[in-house]
This record gives structure tokens, sequence and C-alpha cells, in this order.
């Protein structure tokens, strides 16, 4: 796609998608998967929480 590999996290409704530009990445697809490493994973789960949490409020406030 467009030459960018395209990661995506899904948690229940929410998702976030990561896009890397292939020139980026060393060793190509097998180099993404070296990214996805604990920390960064660890990051993603916190960003759903925070996602999660904001969207709650908003929802509370609309209704």
């Amino acid at each position: 796609m467009n030459q960018k590999f395209i990661i995506k996290f899904e948690q229940g409704t929410l998702e976030q998608s990561y896009k890397i530009a292939e020139t980026d990445v060393v060793d190509g697809i097998n180099g993404v998967f070296e990214m996805l490493d604990d920390s960064f994973i660890k990051e993603v789960v916190a960003q759903f929480i925070t996602m999660r949490k904001a969207f709650f409020e908003s929802y509370e406030r609309y209704n």
C-alpha cells in the first residue's frame, strides 16, 4: 500500500493504525515484526485504555 507497511491493532470498537514507509524498515516485514516488541505493545495497550476512557467520558457528557 503506497510503499508502506500498515500495522493495525483492534480492541473491541477501538482501532490504532501505524504506517511505516518501507524505506524506514531494515529487513522488510521481518524488521516490522522486530519493532513490535513488548515495550511497544505495552504502549499500544495503554493507548487503548486512554482512548476508551476519553470515549466513555464523552459519551457520558452526551447522555
